[in-house]
């Protein structure tokens, strides 16, 4: 079998629930499908958003925050809860996990 890159991307509507709360059982059916991946000998890459809605979701506020600080701040304790999440669950299948910001440079 050849190796394969597989890269997905999710955002806030997969990570979170109608209520804006963190979907953790949608994230932990997620990480065993792309553990199982990775264990099979594919290279992957999960490319994640929703670190601001989850974030939003986090600090109590009732919508996202519209100023770039606001945001920011958001994004900064979402993307903490994101994290934990993904070592968590992506290490009860012994995969290691790390992360790359990448923000808009206009």
């Amino acid at each position: 079998m050849q190796k394969k890159r597989i890269v997905v991307k999710v955002g806030t509507s997969t990570l979170t629930h109608k209520t804006g709360k963190t979907n953790i059982q949608k994230i932990g059916e997620l990480v065993a499908v792309l553990a199982d991946l990775h264990n099979m000998g594919h290279e992957v890459i999960l490319v994640s958003s929703g670190a601001i809605g989850i974030g939003t979701a986090r600090l109590g506020l009732h919508k996202k925050p519209q100023s770039i600080k606001g945001r920011q701040a958001a994004a900064a304790v979402g993307q903490g809860e994101l994290m934990f999440l993904y070592d968590k669950f992506f290490g009860e299948f012994d995969v290691i996990v790390s992360q790359l910001l990448f923000t808009y440079d206009a």
